[in-house]
């Protein structure tokens, strides 16, 4: 009998505790920002128009892959799983894209182009709200050199930067003709 009061006595202590904790964390995130704060994972009517642009519910009928200017991936995107997703800590959204135009404004850089990796189908062939598209490749179209483009992007840690000589990109636009590529590629 003394066990069934010593537990009963253990179990009411528990769900206090537990009750004590979801009123902490309900009143510290509704005190931590306001909704006006709230930045969308998502512009929903961005990305939507990229998806009818470049048949993005199709994506996994392409057989030639999606490219994307860099305007085209990250404006509208603030799904911190859409670049370099296995870093533990690593720069937001914008941060990268604010870097990485920064980049773009090399006059020896003429694109910057982003591959997309991956469209996150359901079951419903549809997206989830909260979700971008997924990439973990960036090219630099341009009389550049990985060195160059590696001290820029540092802060990005990309796994591997280097030259690739890419004939799915020099066909895309006649400007990139007698440029080099560079990519920065995250595992």
């Amino acid at each position: 009998m003394n066990k069934t009061i010593l537990l009963l006595s253990l179990l009411s202590w528990l769900t206090g505790l537990l009750g004590c904790a979801n009123q902490s964390r309900q009143s510290s995130t509704s005190n931590s920002a306001s909704p006006t704060e709230v930045t969308p994972t998502v512009d929903l009517e961005k990305r939507n128009a990229l998806v009818e642009q470049y048949d993005l519910l199709h994506f996994y009928d392409k057989t030639a892959p999606v490219f994307l200017t860099l305007d085209e991936f990250f404006n509208g995107n603030h799904d911190e799983a859409s670049i370099a997703p296995n870093l533990d800590t690593k720069l937001r959204v914008a941060e990268y894209y604010s870097l990485l135009k920064e980049v773009r404004e090399d006059k020896k850089i003429v694109e910057v182009l982003v591959e997309l990796k991956d469209v996150i189908l359901y079951e419903n062939n549809q997206l989830n709200d909260n979700e971008w598209f997924y990439t973990d490749v960036i090219y630099f179209i341009g009389d550049i050199t990985p060195e160059e483009i590696a001290a820029r992007v540092k802060d990005l840690q990309p796994d591997e930067v280097a030259y690739t000589e890419d004939e799915r990109i020099m066909g895309l636009d006649e400007r990139y003709e007698g440029n080099k590529i560079v990519y920065i590629w995250w595992d």
